[in-house]
């Protein structure tokens, strides 16, 4: 079963009804019930970063985020602080303005929660050197983000940005080999 609050609904529901007494037995069932409670608040906090990057609403990204946060990003291969990926989104919405944020899977275990993200936008402006195109981009993200205290302290993100640039008419070509 996907659902952690399902299995141990379950569990608990077993136990009272075949008499299950045993001390130590409950305060398990009762630790594995906080456990999945924390980790659902975990996928909430997630899912509300990416609808406050969808909405825009910067004040609210930067109350789910912990101070000092870095996020390592796979696409410029470099880490950015909070106010370098601000920056970065807001670039990237002047370019396309429609730009959204589709979770297909979401996973919590302890203080980590994974997502994997569908995106898409038009591009309706110039973005990093290439014209406007009208193009739809498609592509995908899979992000691991950590949780304390009700923030996220750690992120992780990789994502399909060849296949983004190419939706763009860009092409991937060899160099050419000096004789």
């Amino acid at each position: 079963m996907k659902n952690p609050i399902l299995v141990v609904s379950l569990v608990l529901l077993l136990c009272v009804a075949f008499g299950c007494q045993n001390k130590a037995e409950k305060a398990e069932l009762e630790k594995l019930r906080g456990q999945a409670e924390i980790e659902k608040q975990n996928e909430t906090i997630v899912r509300h970063v990416f609808e406050a990057i969808d909405a825009q609403d910067f004040a609210r990204f930067k109350e789910l985020l912990a101070p000092g946060l870095i996020i390592h990003y796979s696409g410029p291969q470099v880490d950015l602080t909070l106010d370098d990926a601000i920056q970065f989104i807001k670039t990237f919405y002047q370019a396309f303005p429609d730009y959204s944020h589709t979770v297909e899977d979401i996973f919590a275990k302890g203080d980590k929660v994974a997502i994997r993200i569908f995106q898409q936008a038009t591009q309706k402006a110039e973005f990093e050197g290439i014209p406007p195109s009208g193009n739809k981009i498609k592509y995908y993200q899979i992000t691991i983000m950590q949780v304390k205290d009700g923030k996220v302290n750690g992120w992780w993100i990789v994502e399909d940005n060849l296949g983004m640039y190419q939706q763009l008419g860009m092409e991937l070509k060899p160099k050419e080999v000096k004789k």
